[in-house]
C-alpha cells in the first residue's frame, strides 16, 4: 500500500529538521533526523517497503530500521498525518 499524507497535510524541510503542518487545523509537528527522510519519502508513490529499503540504504549502521519505521508511521496515523 503506497502511503501519502491525509488532506491538508503539508511537509517542509528546514534547515534544522521538518514540519509537518494541518493547512486545516493549524496543528504542528516537529521532525528531526531519520524522520525528516521518511517524511520527505512520503509522496504517495512510495510504499513502506520502497521507504526501508531506502533508509537501509541512508542509513546502513542504525540497527531497528524496520522498527523506527513502523513506531514513526502509527505515530503519524494516530495523528491523522498519513493516509
Amino acid at each position: 500500500m503506497k502511503i501519502s499524507y491525509a488532506r491538508g497535510i503539508v511537509f517542509r524541510r528546514e534547515p534544522e529538521g521538518g514540519i509537518l503542518f494541518n493547512v486545516d487545523t493549524g496543528a504542528l509537528h516537529i521532525v528531526e533526523e531519520v524522520a525528516v527522510g521518511i517524511c520527505s519519502m512520503i509522496d504517495g508513490s512510495s510504499t513502506r517497503d520502497q521507504i526501508l529499503a531506502e533508509l537501509r540504504r541512508r542509513y546502513p549502521e542504525e540497527p531497528d530500521l524496520a522498527g523506527d519505521l513502523d513506531g514513526f508511521l502509527a505515530q503519524l496515523r494516530e495523528n491523522g498525518v498519513i493516509v
